[in-house]
């Protein structure tokens, strides 16, 4: 697959280089987002943040893959992936964490307690514990 190019049946909605949103965006399904995003990003699939990205958000998704910059918090059910390009400024919750070599993190990590969010469910807070 050629740089900058995705598998539309595998991302349902794209937000482009040159858009702006201010706002709550939440989805059902996969997003990637290449433009700039202030508020809040909520979905149930996976979230692709593009390499030219600039994101003032907090975000909950089932993957979060971030190759651009990001200012909040993300709760990544199934994991987070910090590619090299990716830089990520907030504190992190999740299953899985993975940093490729040149990718910035500045937060706190918490990997025991993962809430999802769902708009049209209401919330829902899983705790994981460790048998002795």
């Amino acid at each position: 697959m050629a740089k900058g190019k995705f598998n539309s049946s595998l991302v349902s909605t794209v937000i482009g280089e040159e858009t702006t949103i201010k706002g709550i965006i939440h989805t059902q399904r996969s997003i990637r987002i290449e433009g700039t995003v202030e508020g809040e990003i909520n979905s149930q699939g996976e979230v692709h943040i593009g390499e030219k990205s600039q994101i003032k958000a907090n975000i909950i998704g089932k993957t979060v893959i971030v190759s651009g910059e990001v200012v909040g918090n993300i709760e990544a059910i199934k994991g987070l992936q910090i590619c090299k390009t990716g830089k990520v400024y907030g504190n992190i919750s999740g299953d899985q964490l993975m940093i490729e070599e040149g990718g910035i993190y500045k937060g706190k990590v918490n990997m025991d307690i993962i809430s999802a969010k769902n708009i049209y469910e209401g919330e829902l807070e899983l705790a994981r514990t460790t048998a002795s």
